[in-house]
């Protein structure tokens, strides 16, 4: 099962797995550049599920961005365009369950300015679990 998780904002964390025994591809891209890659992703016909990690705007607070919610809508008709099975998973889920511990564990943590990528490879962890993709007694 192929999976492409999504962690929407000016920068934006990719994480793509086709098998759970290679290790997950990982991006940080700019907005423009991660919402080219995904639509470019998607239209290759191949089925992949897209997990994204949802947003509640908060204005006035620091970590307010619009762009994360227009990247959560065009990601999400982009996998509906392509067939795609499309789920949003809240912020708190990925980095309650898909702990630092856990992705060191797999060998996925991955140091990065801003830790976009691990915030999306939380949510590449949690989605496959979700959809029993993945052996639990691998993290535990």
């Amino acid at each position: 099962m192929r999976f492409l998780a999504v962690d929407p904002g000016l920068m934006t964390g990719l994480a793509y797995q086709e098998d759970t025994l290679k290790p997950p591809l990982t991006w940080q891209l700019s907005y423009d550049n991660a919402l080219d890659f995904v639509g470019d992703l998607l239209e290759s016909g191949t089925r992949i599920t897209v997990v994204c990690e949802s947003f509640i705007p908060r204005p006035g607070v620091r970590t307010w961005q619009p762009q994360a919610l227009e990247a959560i809508g065009v990601v999400r008709y982009l996998a509906r365009r392509a067939d795609c099975p499309f789920e949003l998973q809240s912020p708190a889920d990925a980095k309650r369950f898909s702990t630092d511990q856990k992705l060191k564990k797999l060998g996925w943590y991955t140091p990065t300015e801003g830790g976009h990528v691990n915030d999306a490879l939380r949510h590449l962890l949690l989605g496959r679990v979700r959809h029993e993709d993945i052996d639990l007694g691998a993290i535990t």
